[in-house]
């Protein structure tokens, strides 16, 4: 090999790719540092969410962990020694981000209280589906029926998909209610 051709194609073709081993074994370094952070700080939410839509549960250390469920898109469920129950479950909205649902059901099958996450979705359009105000419509609804846009619940305006995600993540958690009860 010539010096011209050692110049000008394979010292720049070594050269990226030690760049680019060097900066892989960073990134790992750095995901395998920050990876149990990041996965403590979701289960904390998570587990504050199932107390919030719990209402009479004060304590997540009160709650116990299910898994014998089958239904699709459930990732988690809690049970309460009263009977009350929380399920979480997700769905993809617009552009495949996950809209996340928690959905707090008593012993009767009643929601207690919903929780959802849309950060995912579009700021300012398909976010709003997380909003309290928009949410309320959920609360004391008959959580042993699967619901649907137009039929006394309403989807919010301008952001099919994230609705779409939304009511088909409360049905998720409604259907693996059903199964558990």
């Amino acid at each position: 090999m010539n010096k011209a051709t050692w110049e000008s194609t394979a010292k720049p073709i070594l050269v990226l790719s030690v760049s680019s081993l060097v900066v892989s074994l960073l990134l790992a370094l750095v995901n395998s540092v920050t990876a149990p952070a990041i996965e403590a700080n979701q289960k904390a939410t998570t587990l504050a969410a199932y107390v919030e839509v719990m209402p009479s549960v004060s304590s997540a250390a009160d709650l116990e962990e299910i898994t014998d469920y089958t239904t699709p898109g459930v990732s988690g469920v809690v049970k309460y020694t009263d009977g009350s129950m929380a399920v979480k479950a997700g769905e993809s909205g617009f552009d495949g981000g996950i809209v996340t649902v928690i959905l707090g059901f008593d012993a009767n099958g009643t929601v207690t209280g919903i929780w959802v996450d849309a950060s995912t979705q579009t700021s300012g359009i398909g976010s709003n589906v997380a909003n309290a105000d928009y949410l309320a419509q959920f609360n004391g609804m008959d959580g042993t029926q699967n619901i649907t846009a137009g039929a006394g619940f309403d989807a919010y305006s301008g952001a099919t998909y994230s609705s779409d995600a939304l009511f088909a993540a409360i049905n998720d958690c409604i259907n693996c209610y059903n199964e558990l009860a």
